[in-house]
């Protein structure tokens, strides 16, 4: 009766029904995620980003704190991560800095180094006007003529920035940077961070099991040697039954 318990075939079969349970969940897991990054643009993976604070805070992401932020009469121009806001409506997305914005006769204009964003007084963008010239600061005069400081000097435009003439007249009023109110400076940080960890690094990492630190890696790992050896002990098993079949039959015949 012990000589049957120790059998290494009954090791065997204990072997590969007690591993088999254990890894099928996390192979079943593995497959789900599999699956899903198989289909990353059917899923949109890519383009849909993960929401959820605790698990930006998983993975380290805290709230952008280089802000650039503009004040003109009624509205708030702000840059985090490359993203330029209106308020706290997304406008346009660039990694060249944000130097300022300006409200004159019913129109905003922000400037970047290579370019002004023309904007009516509800935030739609009319023409993006690029600039052989580097801006490097915008303002307003007395009369309201658009002023830019440049790489080439000083230019102003009183025609909407259909054109451009050298020098200004008068005190100009330069665009300065300001603090955003608290609340506004939450908001925008959240929307920031919320655009940050694409679905489909959460599922690579979950693949992996990179998500879960080393630990996760070396589950994965040993998850993958216990499928092997469940494959090499299943194929004997199968072996043993069929040679025992094939030897019944036989001395039968």
């Amino acid at each position: 009766m012990n000589k049957a318990r120790k059998s290494p075939w009954r090791i065997l079969y204990k072997f590969h029904r007690y591993s088999g349970l254990c890894v099928a969940v996390i192979a079943i897991f593995l497959a789900l995620t599999g699956i899903a990054l198989n289909h990353t643009e059917d899923l949109q993976l890519d383009i849909r980003f993960v929401k959820s604070a605790a698990l930006l805070d998983w993975y380290g992401i805290d709230a952008e704190i280089n802000i650039a932020a503009y004040k003109t009469k009624n509205h708030w121009l702000t840059q985090l991560s490359g993203q330029v806001y209106f308020d706290a409506h997304p406008l346009s997305k660039t990694e060249a800095f944000l130097l300022g914005a300006i409200e004159t006769n019913g129109f905003i204009i922000i400037a970047h180094s290579g370019f002004l964003t023309l904007l009516t007084e509800q935030g739609q963008v009319i023409e993006k006007i690029e600039q052989s010239r580097r801006v490097q600061r915008i303002g307003i005069d007395p009369t309201g003529a658009i002023i830019i400081d440049s790489s080439e000097g000083i230019y102003s435009s009183s025609d909407g920035l259909l054109s451009w003439q050298p020098g200004a007249s008068g005190s100009i009023i330069w665009a300065t940077a300001a603090p955003l109110p608290k609340q506004l400076k939450q908001q925008l940080q959240q929307l920031t961070r919320q655009q940050i960890l694409p679905y489909e690094r959460v599922m690579l990492d979950l693949h992996s099991g990179r998500l879960f630190g080393k630990a996760g890696v070396f589950i994965v790992d040993l998850s993958g040697v216990f499928l092997i050896l469940l494959a090499i002990s299943g194929t004997w098993i199968w072996l043993r039954h069929k040679l025992k079949s094939l030897y019944h039959k036989r001395r039968n015949h």
